[in-house]
């Protein structure tokens, strides 16, 4: 009789922690907070952090050309991340919205300089974070499964990086993207940026001393590497070259990580048996 008591208490036991495990491992529950996010740069942040997109809808996404384009409004009920106030006013959502979290209360960036933050390994845990209180604030039962997430957030960078380093150490980039190459910066030496007073005399005009970088990057073999938000003045001279690469805008529905993951991927397949001089 002892046995048969034991043995029951046991089973009781092991079925609660059972349930306390599935409550603090799942992702998502019945109760889990409903979010909307202006910004798909955010949006594959906060999918990641919420485990899947059940409970994060994109209000924008991205064309073949790389813009943010709206796609949808907030539904009742569901709570609005924004990057800042401005952006808020670009969806129509007023800053008095009750529903309305913001990242920042007003971020001194221009829009090229906020897209490249999303390639910045030194800034993604940073916007992450900031993320993550907003969703754990609305959503207090799943605050340790966010700060789990957060954490595999930043490895992954790191462990990506790494992946970037093995497929790319040994090639030479002339990096005239708009916003990407801040990725491919922090993973290899070989990525050439033009210094800043360089890069702004080719956005107006200076196309003599842009054809002479060019031009010397194709006499080493370098790989001339464009994506979506390279200015098309720039982009418009570089086409002329044959060893180049333009890479893609991401989608809303690729994992982030798969996404930077494929731009080494990319670069790797492209430069693949061609020997820098």
């Amino acid at each position: 009789m002892p046995l048969i008591i034991l043995r029951s208490r046991l089973n009781k036991i092991l079925s609660s922690a059972f349930v306390l495990l599935l409550l603090f491992f799942h992702p998502a529950n019945a109760s889990a907070a409903n979010f909307a996010v202006t910004s798909p740069w955010i949006g594959f942040i906060a999918s990641f952090l919420a485990g899947d997109s059940k409970n994060v809808r994109y209000l924008s996404g991205w064309d073949s050309s790389g813009n943010v384009i709206k796609t949808t409004s907030p539904r009742s009920g569901e709570i609005i991340i924004a990057i800042d106030a401005k952006d808020a006013e670009n969806f129509r959502i007023k800053k008095n919205n009750k529903e309305l979290r913001l990242l920042y209360d007003e971020l001194h960036m221009t829009k090229e300089q906020i897209r490249s933050a999303f390639f910045d390994p030194a800034m993604l845990p940073f916007i992450a974070q900031s993320v993550m209180k907003i969703m754990a604030e609305e959503d207090k039962a799943r605050y340790t499964y966010f700060q789990r997430r957060l954490a595999e957030f930043q490895s992954k960078i790191e462990s990506t990086i790494d992946i970037g380093r093995h497929l790319l150490s040994e090639i030479k980039i002339l990096d005239i993207t708009g916003a990407e190459g801040a990725w491919l910066r922090s993973s290899i030496k070989g990525a050439v940026r033009p210094p800043s007073a360089v890069w702004e005399g080719w956005k107006t005009g200076d196309t003599k001393a842009m054809r002479a970088a060019l031009d010397e990057a194709g006499k080493r073999n370098w790989l001339i590497l464009m994506d979506p938000w390279t200015p098309e003045i720039i982009r418009s001279v570089a086409v002329g070259y044959e060893y180049r690469l333009t890479l893609p805008p991401p989608a809303g529905d690729q994992d982030y990580f798969v996404f930077l993951h494929d731009i080494f991927l990319l670069i790797s397949n492209k430069t693949k048996n061609v020997k820098t001089k």
